[in-house]
């Protein structure tokens, strides 16, 4: 790869530059062989792979059907003709170029060259499986000999590699083959024919081929491992394909003409998602503390209680679930689930911010590492982060708007990027849909194309100044009604929406709440330490106050600690004898078991909380005082669990190399490789590299980005100051001033800081 790079114009250097970011990331590229060691990398090319378009990947599955063992090249003609294509063909040409553009291939003469990782980048290409030749490899030469005799060959005294080689060039004539499958048993032929069209494994039962499949192994047409399993030889498959079969090659995408849709009215439609879901975060997490299942995780009749409890559908309270947690605002224990510490301070933000942040949590965070919150599949997905990175590119190429149920994302995504829709376990139609609703949901596609806030998502500009064009303000002011409610339009304010909440029962969210006003939440603010003046004089600040609000607060105000419960045992006392006499005849209240001591003062059998609950529950408004007269304060406790401790996170965005930058690197790498041309080796497929300046290899360096760009774990061999050598578990966070990597040390269940000189080596656990 590195002469080719050297070919290469300083433009056409800095776009592979820009397409491959990762390429450039640190440590600093020294020369060429060090960029063509860096785009070589296994996982970076992979990684390039699962974002390319349909024709792109079909070339480069075709080119690795036909690279023979040993060999890194393909005739571009051979690879024209396997496409039912001419070699010519421009858009065969546009879609080698997109490999061209990525290193992930080259030109050489009339061959085109493919990385090293791409030639084995998939199992079975075009589902086929490998050569005889190879397949007979791993067979006793006796048996290649007898398979032979009954394909019409004399093998009898040659060695085994010249029978495999006979046996090889029987079978890679497609007229014999054909010939030889008309005349297998009845069925047996249909059943080859599939095998040949879907994949090249047969699977035995029990351990074992089924005994009708002898016919086809005894004659090459499948190739026995020796017990459950036969693989049908490349060769076959092509020639029971016919001669008119040509790979997949789908140059266009499957793209019918878009309306286009109005931006107001996709910002109009954007701004109510957004407001819906912050509304829906703080329903759902007031819910909580969340009951997980003995097994773990959050069941389906938790999802329910809470979707009755706030009016959300089971979809919306999973989703606020699942997003609040890998946001960091709800922490597990065994048993429940709780907001976390962070979720007061993140309630108390800006609804910008607040916003940004769980579209960054969706967007950026690996939900299956994230995620405190175990969710059943149908509510929660992990490992989706590729698929959400890659929808949101889509969606901005798109020049239109798509349906509003997304119908027509799947046939553009299998064209846009087919590789990113293989998730193991998942069905990809099932997964997109859900993506695009929870898309939808964030206020990041709105009537079909992206909002200007999943522009900035994928653009990687600020996302609070992107929010706060979507965002409406909170509401300050709340309207009072004679009858006891206060109404809201829009979200309210944190400070309205904690007010309203201490005296009022919240009865509706969403565009507009509703709060009524009954003595019980009255007395429940005067508990919590209110004052009947402050709190009349704090509503209205909120909004105009009618009369019969102010009459309510006065009222319970007049009866509120009337009477009042010392813990003795406890003791009722009060100034009002008639009142003391009426609890004491109270029917209700029989299990206190209150005797008169005087007429001011009563005894109860119960404790002081059980007290005051029976009588709150029998319409009293009693108070709680304590050995020295002092009325207490009645604030219920708010319960905050702690965030497991594991790693600081750090804001991560989609690698970029600007193309200034990318231009003023290639040049420096051109540079650089022309002074040492002679001297400098093609260091494009060393795995051993030892010491760079200082720093660990290039490999090693590109696992730690890896690590910390999605949170991951690594084991690292560490020498200290004093020359001892360790080996442990690291979460990586970052790399500070290119020379220390700041990380949480398993060993020493801290956070630590590396010197990356005195890193020996990098390993996945």
């Amino acid at each position: 790869m590195s002469r080719w790079l050297r070919g290469l114009a300083p433009a056409e250097l800095a776009g592979i530059l820009v397409r491959r970011p990762e390429s450039a990331a640190v440590p600093t590229l020294r020369d060429l062989g060090d960029l063509a060691a860096r785009l070589s990398q296994h996982h970076h090319v992979h990684a390039t792979l699962r974002g390319l378009c349909a024709p792109a990947v079909q070339v480069a599955e075709a080119a690795q059907a036909l690279v023979a063992p040993g060999d890194e090249a393909v005739s571009r003609a051979g690879l024209a003709e396997l496409l039912g294509r001419s070699a010519d063909d421009p858009e065969l040409t546009a879609a080698l170029e997109v490999l061209y553009q990525r290193a992930l291939a080259w030109p050489a003469d009339e061959r085109v060259v493919l990385v090293g990782p791409l030639r084995s980048g998939f199992t079975f290409p075009l589902g086929l499986g490998r050569p005889a030749a190879k397949l007979f490899e791993a067979r006793p030469a006796d048996e290649v000999r007898r398979i032979g005799e009954r394909l019409g060959l004399r093998l009898a005294g040659r060695n085994k590699q010249s029978a495999i080689e006979a046996v090889a060039t029987r079978l890679g004539d497609p007229e014999r083959v054909r010939a030889l499958v008309d005349g297998a048993p009845e069925g047996l032929a249909t059943f080859l024919g599939e095998v040949a069209a879907t994949g090249p494994q047969v699977e035995g039962e029990f351990g074992y081929l089924p005994d009708d499949l002898r016919w086809a192994v005894e004659r090459g047409l499948l190739v026995s491992d020796g017990w459950e399993r036969a693989e049908m030889p490349r060769e076959v498959s092509i020639a029971l394909r016919g001669p008119g079969w040509h790979a997949p090659f789908t140059p266009r995408p499957p793209l019918p003409p878009l309306a286009v849709a109005d931006a107001a009215a996709v910002e109009r439609e954007a701004a109510a998602a957004t407001a819906a879901l912050l509304s829906a975060v703080g329903a759902v997490l007031d819910e909580a503390p969340f009951v997980l299942l003995r097994a773990g995780g959050l069941g389906a009749r938790e999802i329910k209680r809470v979707s009755r409890a706030t009016g959300a559908s089971d979809f919306e309270v999973g989703f606020v679930v699942d997003l609040a947690s890998a946001a960091g605002l709800l922490a597990g224990t065994p048993d429940e689930v709780l907001p976390s510490t962070e979720y007061d301070g993140w309630a108390a933000e800006p609804p910008a911010v607040r916003l940004a942040a769980l579209v960054d949590a969706w967007y950026e965070q690996h939900r299956e590492r994230s995620s405190s919150v175990p969710l059943k599949p149908e509510y929660g997905l992990a490992g989706t982060e590729g698929l959400r990175h890659t929808m949101l590119a889509v969606l901005a190429e798109v020049g239109g708007a798509l349906p509003a149920n997304g119908s027509l994302l799947i046939p553009l995504l299998s064209w846009h990027a087919p590789l990113a829709l293989d998730l193991p376990g998942e069905e990809p139609a099932t997964v997109v849909l859900r993506l695009w609703r929870e898309a939808v949901a964030l206020g990041l596609v709105a009537r079909g194309v992206l909002s200007p806030l999943g522009r900035a998502v994928v653009d990687g500009t600020d996302l609070v100044a992107a929010a706060q064009s979507l965002v409406i303000e909170p509401a300050e002011r709340a309207t009072f009604q004679a009858d006891l409610t206060a109404m809201v339009s829009g979200t309210p304010s944190v400070s309205l929406g904690r007010l309203l909440d201490s005296c009022a029962e919240r009865e509706v969210r969403g565009a507009a709440s509703m709060w009524r006003f009954t003595p019980a939440s009255v007395r429940r603010a005067l508990d919590g330490g209110a004052t009947p003046e402050g709190l009349v004089e704090s509503l209205r600040a909120a909004g105009t106050l009618p009369q019969a609000v102010e009459y309510l607060v006065n009222d319970v105000a007049r009866r509120h600690g009337s009477l009042r419960v010392r813990a003795v045992g406890c003791v009722l006392h009060g100034l009002d004898p008639a009142l003391l006499a009426e609890v004491t005849a109270d029917r209700r209240l029989a299990p206190l078991g209150l005797a008169a001591l005087t007429p001011t003062v009563l005894a109860s059998t119960r404790p002081p909380a059980e007290t005051l609950a029976a009588l709150r529950g029998a319409g009293y408004a009693p108070v709680a005082e304590d050995a020295t007269g002092e009325v207490l304060v009645d604030v219920p406790a708010q319960r905050r669990a702690e965030r497991p401790v594991t790693v600081r996170r750090v804001r991560r965005r989609t690698p970029s190399v600007r193309p200034a930058d990318a231009a003023a690197l290639a040049k420096k790498l051109i540079a650089a490789s022309e002074s040492t041309a002679d001297s400098t080796p093609d260091r494009t497929d060393e795995a051993d590299r030892t010491w760079l300046a200082g720093s660990p290899v290039t490999t090693d360096l590109d696992l730690l980005d890896d690590a910390i760009a999605k949170e991951l774990p690594v084991h690292i061999d560490y020498v200290s100051k004093d020359g001892r050598r360790s080996s442990r578990m690291i979460n990586p966070v970052e790399i500070t001033g290119g020379k220390i990597l700041l990380a949480w040390c398993h060993l020493r269940n801290e956070e630590r800081a590396f010197a990356l000189s005195r890193i020996l080596s990098v390993s996945r656990p």
